[in-house]
């Protein structure tokens, strides 16, 4: 009995030393590489066991204008992070430089970041040696640029060519197309990009034997004329579609309501979460589907604080309707603790206020733990390939989010 209990007591403390030593030499390396593969909830014995991954594909857009929260990001509940991005232009040559609000040239940040910023590189090396894909996001918002682009055959060679430069810099292969117009488009463009969607897979696998290809989609583009509307093309021609299943409430909106409502169509919102999964399973073989979820919300100026209330235009008196981040948000929660109401049809909080600095009622509509797991749940149950995220960092150094992710997606 002696033996054994010394047997254990050894075992112990061969566990407890290197566990000791890892974490010394894991924080030593933390102020030069602050990312790690191990979530919040990490312990030592995770040190022996093999690292479990996401049994669907979690993938996530990092702006770069929240570089500064990558620290938070947990990378064992992720599968592909997509850097947002770099924009390109009528020729398919990226946008170096944009006009300032003085009228001074300067650097375009995307670009910038993507090319300068060590934290883009950090982040690329942490996902190769923890097995997380990494993709660059191509970004198309200009109308007439986009035009320009999708009819110039000979345009499309000078965007693959630059993308390759870019992917072989950072020794990556995968590609985030995100096309969008301010407003709707006819099917003549979207025919277009899923034939360029085409061409740009197609190139991307000669070169790199297995680059993913990942597109983004409005919500409402099986139901309105989008670039992204050509679903059944861009399905077969893409590696996947990440549906921007968000934005069915804005600031400019009439009235306040869900980002993301799962029911509501008709009665509070024109279209809703179910029934676009419904459109878009119609023509699209579900494990080419990406969920996209909404790490945000919207606070409006309202006139009262009764659920969906009517958007009041604001002024500098009285502030502005505005978007705000998971973030934000949670820190006014904290801050003024509001009583946080439930909305059955778009199965998502809310919360109306008055504001200290302005005096004026404002109401916010947002996602939690409990409104993101029935929009995972609806991944599982449709079979699709996984769900995405806009936007990495949003959540800053909360992590419910994160742990959801997990009980969902993992344990």
């Amino acid at each position: 009995m002696r033996a054994e209990i010394k047997t254990i007591l050894v075992l112990f403390l061969i566990v407890a030393v290197l566990g000791g030593v890892s974490l010394y030499i894991s924080r030593l390396d933390y102020k030069n590489h602050p990312l790690t593969p191990y979530s919040s909830s990490f312990d030592i014995l995770a040190l022996f066991k093999e690292r479990k991954k996401p049994a669907y594909r979690i993938y996530g857009y990092l702006p770069y204008w929240t570089l500064e929260s990558m620290e938070y990001l947990e990378l064992d509940r992720l599968t592909d992070v997509a850097y947002f991005g770099i924009y390109i232009d009528g020729e398919g040559n990226f946008v170096k430089t944009v006009e300032g609000a003085d009228g001074i040239w300067i650097a375009e940040p995307g670009y910038r970041n993507w090319k300068e910023n060590e934290k883009v590189t950090q982040l690329v090396e942490a996902c190769k040696k923890f097995g997380v894909n990494f993709a660059l996001t191509v970004v198309a918002h200009n109308d007439e640029d986009n035009d320009a682009f999708l009819n110039c055959r000979g345009c499309w060679d000078t965007l693959l060519t630059n993308i390759y430069t870019e992917l072989d810099e950072k020794d990556i292969t995968d590609v985030n197309l995100n096309f969008e117009y301010a407003g709707y488009t006819g099917k003549e463009m979207a025919g277009k990009f899923s034939e360029f969607t085409k061409y740009a897979n197609q190139e991307l696998d000669k070169k790199y034997g297995n680059s993913n290809v990942i597109v983004s989609a409005f919500a409402d583009s099986p139901v309105k004329e989008r670039v992204s509307s050509d679903l059944v093309n861009l399905a077969r021609n893409s590696d996947g579609i990440f549906i921007m299943g968000y934005d069915f409430h804005r600031p400019s909106s009439d009235t306040a309501g869900p980002v993301s409502p799962i029911g509501g169509k008709g009665i509070h919102a024109e279209y809703d979460i179910e029934t676009m999964l419904k459109d878009y399973l119609a023509v699209v073989p579900p494990n080419k589907l990406l969920l996209g979820v909404p790490y945000y919300g919207y606070n409006w100026v309202v006139g009262e604080p009764e659920k969906y209330a009517k958007r009041i235009d604001g002024n500098d008196n009285i502030g502005y309707s505005q978007s705000q981040s998971y973030e934000t948000i949670m820190d006014v929660l904290i801050n003024i603790r509001p009583q946080v109401m439930w909305d059955d049809l778009g199965q998502v909080p809310y919360f109306s206020y008055i504001s200290e600095e302005t005096g004026q009622q404002r109401q916010v509509f947002y996602e939690n733990q409990r409104s993101l797991a029935v929009k995972y749940k609806l991944v599982k149950s449709n079979n699709l390939m996984g769900a995405g995220i806009w936007a990495l960092g949003y959540d800053g150094g909360y992590t419910e989010l994160w742990d959801l992710l997990y009980d969902e997606f993992i344990d």
